[in-house]
């Protein structure tokens, strides 16, 4: 009779503890440390966690900083003051304001993206921070709708949201002034479930009509790569 109750408590307490271990990893999941969202900024609706601040949990998470390097990507783009740039895609800001702090306040920086809670957002964080040189621009998914030719088209993690790329970016081309460059950052095959073969963005962008400038091997996660308009290729 000891030796049946014995056992019966034993299966008890393992069985608790395997309740308790399943629960904890329902937590897990549910805070998303099992699938660490490398974000972009296109069509979330989990959006406005800290929004306010910018410290959205999905665009503005710390670890991003481990492998997206912002300093580093604001260097290779070499703005210079006065410059305007339209970030393209811009969700809660994580480049915007550091593209705005590069330009100047003789500089512009579009804020651009078809989620207007968004661009709400980002408006909230220049007030705050006091920056007249950013402005926001709710875009349409065919159009950027920049009203102003640009130095530079950045866009982080929002490629692969795009549809029919190569026509997007041939329209977009009037915006860009003389000697503009489009710069584009978007997942390598394998680094994340949302990506862009390396390949398909350099055939997307030659049948726009641009050349490859410079591939910078600077992101451990991104194809980081910036395009200028091919000599042949004309603008409306």
């Amino acid at each position: 009779m000891m030796t049946i109750r014995k056992h019966s408590s034993n299966m008890y307490r393992s069985c608790r503890v395997w309740a308790v271990l399943f629960l904890w990893a329902l937590a897990l999941a549910g805070c998303g440390m099992w699938d660490k969202p490398p974000t972009h900024s296109v069509g979330h609706k989990n959006k406005l966690v800290g929004a306010e601040k910018g410290t959205h949990l999905r665009y503005q998470d710390p670890d991003r900083y481990t492998w997206q390097y912002p300093e580093r990507v604001i260097k290779a783009l070499k703005l210079e003051s006065g410059m305007q740039v339209a970030d393209l895609g811009s969700g809660t800001g994580y480049f915007t304001f550091r593209l705005a702090e590069a330009v100047g306040s003789s500089g512009m920086i579009y804020a651009i993206d078809i989620d207007e809670e968004m661009n709400d957002i980002v408006d909230k964080q220049a007030v705050a921070k006091q920056m007249d040189n950013v402005k926001t621009i709710l875009a349409v998914g065919h159009d950027p709708l920049i009203p102003e030719k640009v130095d530079l088209i950045f866009s982080v993690n929002a490629y692969h949201h795009l549809k029919n790329r190569a026509e997007y970016f041939k329209n977009a081309a009037r915006y860009l002034k003389p000697g503009g460059r489009v710069a584009i950052i978007d997942f390598r095959e394998g680094a994340f479930r949302h990506f862009t073969k390396l390949r398909t963005m350099l055939e997307e962008f030659k049948a726009a009509g641009y050349a490859l400038d410079k591939t910078h091997g600077i992101l451990p996660r991104q194809n980081f790569l910036v395009f200028s308009l091919a000599k042949n290729s004309t603008t409306d």
